[in-house]
């Protein structure tokens, strides 16, 4: 089964190589059904892969545009990545992911995906991993409940640099309970939210498998939460990266069927 959507993905409007419209056409090449657009939403600070404030308009232009274009031969949608930090947008986007890509704490914020080395200043400054964890996993579930959030982006991406277990080990009962708590914890208020299982990291050379980590992903299927694949695409290359790979451990885990997004919704397919 091709999945044949994403509704992750960043262009030169952000962090991503490529234009939307260069994007666009990768993935109709590619018999995209579906194809959004979900930029880094501009931040009160300068974390350097966010969109300008000023620019965000003509983000949304410049993906109007192709949705009239693309009519009738592949579904375009309008999004915006929030970060926890992020305000609310004053326009109605087609859908918006939550994601936590960096901590606060004493004024201060730490990126916790950037570098190993922003990482490693980011559990100095919350005196330990274990402090970093259970902070970002609250961070998670505070910023996923906001009004209007649709898809929770990479809920795990703490542990971007841990595939090795450099840093943790993502097998713990320990960090297992927080990670599980917070998913319970969003389920209870929003059963209908849509988890990503995200490939970006594998794209980008990080990881050799995607988002989140197996006992999470088989922790969610469990809970018969909804699930999505993205690759998190920064560029024209990467639309459909490890798809394949991502699929295999769906069923691994005994995941039946997945959502994708339509300009009607989520359409769920089985797998």
């Amino acid at each position: 089964m091709m999945y044949l959507s994403t509704m992750h993905s960043h262009t030169t409007y952000c962090d991503g190589d490529n234009t939307p419209a260069e994007m666009a056409e990768a993935a109709y090449k590619l018999g995209f059904v579906s194809f959004g657009f979900s930029g880094h939403s501009h931040l009160p600070y300068k974390a350097g892969y966010e969109m300008k404030k000023d620019d965000e308009e003509a983000y949304r232009d410049d993906v109007l545009k192709l949705k009239v274009k693309y009519e009738g031969k592949m579904e375009i949608l309008l999004g915006l990545e929030l970060d926890a930090d992020s305000s609310k947008p004053d326009f109605k986007y087609d859908y918006l992911i939550s994601s936590v890509h960096q901590l606060h704490i004493n004024g201060n914020w730490y990126a916790v995906d950037h570098c190993k080395a922003d990482f490693d200043k980011c559990i100095s400054a919350f005196g330990g991993m274990d402090n970093m964890l259970k902070a970002f996993y609250s961070a998670t579930v505070t910023a996923t409940l906001r009004d209007d959030i649709d898809i929770v982006g990479h809920i795990d991406l703490i542990g971007k640099f841990n595939e090795n277990g450099e840093y943790f080990d993502p097998t713990n009962t320990k960090y297992l309970d927080l990670v599980f708590g917070a998913i319970d914890a969003i389920l209870e208020k929003r059963p209908d939210i849509v988890f990503e299982i995200n490939t970006g990291a594998i794209s980008r050379g990080y990881r050799t498998t995607p988002y989140p980590d197996i006992p999470v992903l088989k922790y969610l299927a469990k809970k018969g939460a909804r699930l999505m694949l993205n690759s998190d695409t920064h560029a024209v290359d990467t639309i459909d990266y490890a798809y394949d790979k991502a699929l295999d451990c769906c069923k691994n885990v005994g995941v039946k069927k997945l959502y994708r997004l339509r300009k009607f919704g989520f359409e769920e397919i089985a797998i």
